[in-house]
C-alpha cells in the first residue's frame, strides 16, 4: 500500500499548485520572467515583467510536450487526468485539479504513479520558483523529501553517509557508523585478525540499506521484521 506520508506530500505540492496559479496575475507585474526567444533558448539578455508567468497564464496547444522547460499547470493537470481516467478532463481547471486531489492515493497506485510524480513536481518547481516560494536551499527541500520517503526505499538502494543523516535526520548515524567501525578496526588490530564489521561500503562509499536496517532497528519501515543473526 502507498504510505500515508507519500499521499500527503503530493497533496500537499497539489494544494500548493493551486494557490500559486492564483498568485500568477500578480507575478506579472513584476520583473520575474525570462525573456523569450523564438528558438526556444533562454538567452542572457535582461529579464522582461511576465514573461514565464504570462506564458502559464496563457493558451497551450494540446500537442505540446508537457515535459519541457516550462510546465504548464492547465495542461499538466487536465492530460493526466485524461491519460488516467481515460476520459475528457471536466470544463473548469478547478474541477480537474479537484480530481487529482481526491484520487491521488488511487493515482499513486496505478503503473502512472513514478511518471505523474515527476511532472507534478516538475510543475510545482516552476510555481515555487516564479511565485518566491521556492526553498532558499534547494538541496534541504530534497533531503527533506528523502527523509519524508524513507520507508519507501527498497532495502536494495544504497546509500552515502550524507544521505544517510538526510534520510534518518536525528538519529546521527554516520558519527554512530564512523565510532563502530573505528572501534572494531582497533579491536582487529590488537587482536592481529580481520576487521568484522556488520556492513562495507562498496567502492562509491555507499552503504547497502538493508544492512542499516537490519543493524540499526529504528531505521526500519513501521511493521518489518528482520531475522537476526
Amino acid at each position: 500500500m502507498t504510505s500515508f506520508e507519500l499521499i500527503g506530500t503530493m497533496r500537499d505540492r497539489l494544494e500548493d499548485v493551486r494557490q500559486w496559479r492564483g498568485q500568477l496575475s500578480d507575478v506579472m507585474l513584476t520583473v520575474s520572467g525570462y525573456s523569450m526567444d523564438l528558438t526556444g533558448i533562454r538567452g542572457t539578455t535582461d529579464r522582461i515583467p511576465g514573461g514565464d508567468a504570462l506564458a502559464m497564464l496563457g493558451p497551450w496547444a494540446p500537442d505540446a510536450d508537457h515535459g519541457d522547460d516550462l510546465p504548464h499547470p492547465d495542461q499538466v493537470l487536465r492530460e493526466w487526468l485524461e491519460t488516467i481516467a481515460e476520459r475528457p478532463s471536466p470544463g473548469s481547471w478547478e474541477e480537474c485539479w479537484r480530481w487529482h486531489w481526491d484520487h491521488t492515493p488511487r493515482i499513486l497506485e496505478s503503473p502512472w504513479a513514478e511518471e505523474w510524480q515527476q511532472d507534478l513536481t516538475a510543475l510545482w518547481w516552476r510555481l515555487a520558483r516564479l511565485t518566491g516560494n521556492a526553498p532558499k536551499n534547494e538541496e534541504d527541500e530534497l533531503q527533506r523529501r528523502l527523509a519524508d520517503h524513507a520507508d519507501d526505499l527498497p532495502d536494495h538502494a544504497r546509500l552515502t553517509l550524507a544521505q544517510l543523516e538526510s534520510t534518518y535526520p536525528g538519529r546521527n548515524l554516520s558519527q554512530r557508523i564512523r565510532t563502530a567501525r573505528s572501534k572494531e578496526n582497533a579491536r582487529a588490530r590488537v587482536e592481529k585478525r580481520p576487521p568484522r564489521h556488520p556492513f562495507d561500503p562498496d567502492e562509491n562509499r555507499r552503504y547497502l540499506l538493508g544492512d542499516i536496517r537490519n543493524h540499526y532497528p529504528e531505521t526500519r519501515p513501521e511493521g518489518t521484521v528482520y531475522a537476526t543473526a
